[in-house]
Formats: structure tokens, C-alpha cells, sequence
């Protein structure tokens, strides 16, 4: 499984992100993913955003399986609190990203 996240927005505009592939993770922290992507129904979940919202933090994650690929985008107002536990991880695994 890979799952690609990028974190946006926000007060200062700041981009983080990540690529993570659970061939190349060790073993556990390869199940912590798994679990937390499948924990999290983002795969069957669809794009969400808070209308006239200001100033919030923007997520992307896309998440590629055997199955296919489900990419989705959130804001701290629509995302899902199920999906809270996935995105506090893959925030702890970003890093900053380029401006574009």
C-alpha cells in the first residue's frame, strides 16, 4: 500500500507532506498504516470541504492498494473524526514541501 499525503493552508500557508509505502516501512509501523488507513474508511469516504472557511489546514491523501487508487481532500472543519488518528500520523511523518 502507498499512501501520499500533503498538509496546506493554515494561517501561515506552510505545505508539508509525505509518501509513505508499507514495502519499504518496517514491519510495524508497515500494520500501524494498514490499520489506521483501514480504521479510518478513508477508502470509502469522498472529498469534503467547509464552505467560506478561512485560514484552515488542507489535506490530500491518496491512497493506492492492489484494488486501485482513492485519492480524497479534506479541511479541519470536514475531515472525518475517524480519520483523525490516520492524518495525526501522517502528520508526524511529513516533512516540508517545495512552494509551487
Amino acid at each position: 500500500m502507498k499512501v501520499n499525503f500533503s498538509q496546506s493552508g493554515g494561517y501561515a500557508g506552510l505545505r508539508r507532506g509525505c509518501e509513505l509505502n508499507t514495502d519499504s516501512l518496517p514491519p510495524d509501523e508497515a500494520a500501524k498504516l494498514q490499520s489506521l488507513v483501514e480504521q479510518s474508511g478513508i477508502l470509502e469516504a469522498q472529498s469534503s470541504h467547509a464552505p467560506n472557511a478561512r485560514d484552515l489546514f488542507n489535506y490530500n491523501i491518496t491512497v493506492e492498494t492492489s484494488q486501485g487508487q482513492h485519492a480524497v481532500s479534506f479541511d479541519d472543519l470536514s475531515l472525518p473524526k475517524n480519520a483523525q488518528p490516520l492524518v495525526k500520523y501522517l502528520q508526524s511523518c511529513a516533512k516540508p514541501l517545495p512552494f509551487r
